[in-house]
C-alpha cells in the first residue's frame, strides 16, 4: 500500500512540475531536464516509468482538466444563458486555454488536436444539446433544428475559435467573430453576446502576451 502511495504521490508531482513549466516557459521551450531539475532529485527513469514523452505529460494534464470540465455547474435561469455562462467560463480558464491551445503543438499533434475533438463531441456535445432542448421548451432559444444548432456552436466556437484562437490576428478574430454572432442572429439566436466578446478578446489578449 505505502509503495502504491508513493508512486501516486511521484505521478502527481510530475504532472504539477511539468504544469507550472508548460505554463512558465511553454511547453515546447520545456525538456524533460527541466522537469528532472523541477523535481529535486528524481531521474529520468521514474519519469519516463510513469509517462512515455513529454506529449504523454501533456495530454495527461489535459485529459484531467477536461474531467474538471465535464464536472461543470451549469449556471443560468434559461438553456440559453446556461450555454452563454459555460462558454463565457470556459474561455475564462486561461490556464486550461494555455495548456490546450497556445501551444502551437496543438495544431501539430494529430493525436493531442484528435482527441480534443472527439472530447468535444462525445462528452461536451450532448450537454449544450440537452440545453438547447431546455432552451426550446423555456422560449430563450427559438429554432426548428436544436440538435443541428448545438452542433454549429460546437462547431464555431469550441473548434474554429477555440482551437486556432492563437494563430489568428486581432482582425481575422473581429471578422471571425462578428460572422458567428451574425450567423447565430440570423437564426433566431443571440448567442455571442457583448460581454462574450469581451471574454474571447481578452484570452486572445493573454495568449499573445504569454507566448
Amino acid at each position: 500500500m505505502a509503495r502504491n502511495r508513493n508512486s501516486h504521490e511521484t505521478r502527481k508531482k510530475i504532472l504539477e512540475v511539468s504544469k507550472n513549466l508548460f505554463l512558465e516557459k511553454g511547453f515546447d521551450n520545456t525538456s524533460i531536464q527541466d522537469i528532472i531539475d523541477g523535481l529535486g532529485g528524481l531521474t529520468k527513469g521514474v519519469i519516463y516509468h510513469h509517462f512515455e514523452s513529454k506529449y504523454d505529460i501533456l495530454q495527461t494534464i489535459i485529459s484531467e482538466n477536461n474531467q474538471e470540465i465535464l464536472n461543470y455547474n451549469w449556471r443560468g435561469n434559461t438553456g440559453l444563458e446556461k450555454i452563454q455562462n459555460s462558454l463565457m467560463d470556459s474561455f475564462s480558464n486561461f490556464e486550461h486555454q494555455r495548456l490546450v491551445y497556445s501551444a502551437s503543438i496543438m495544431l501539430r499533434s494529430p493525436r493531442l488536436l484528435g482527441e480534443q475533438y472527439l472530447g468535444l463531441f462525445s462528452d461536451f456535445l450532448p450537454e449544450i444539446r440537452e440545453k438547447v432542448y431546455e432552451g426550446v421548451e423555456d422560449g430563450s432559444i427559438k429554432t426548428d433544428y436544436p440538435e443541428e444548432l448545438a452542433d454549429l456552436i460546437v462547431l464555431t466556437l469550441n473548434i474554429w475559435i477555440g482551437f486556432q484562437i492563437s494563430v489568428f490576428s486581432v482582425e481575422e478574430l473581429k471578422r471571425k467573430m462578428n460572422f458567428i454572432k451574425l450567423t447565430f442572429e440570423g437564426l433566431g439566436v443571440q448567442l455571442i453576446s457583448d460581454e462574450m466578446m469581451e471574454v474571447i478578446f481578452n484570452l486572445f489578449d493573454h495568449l499573445k502576451n504569454s507566448k
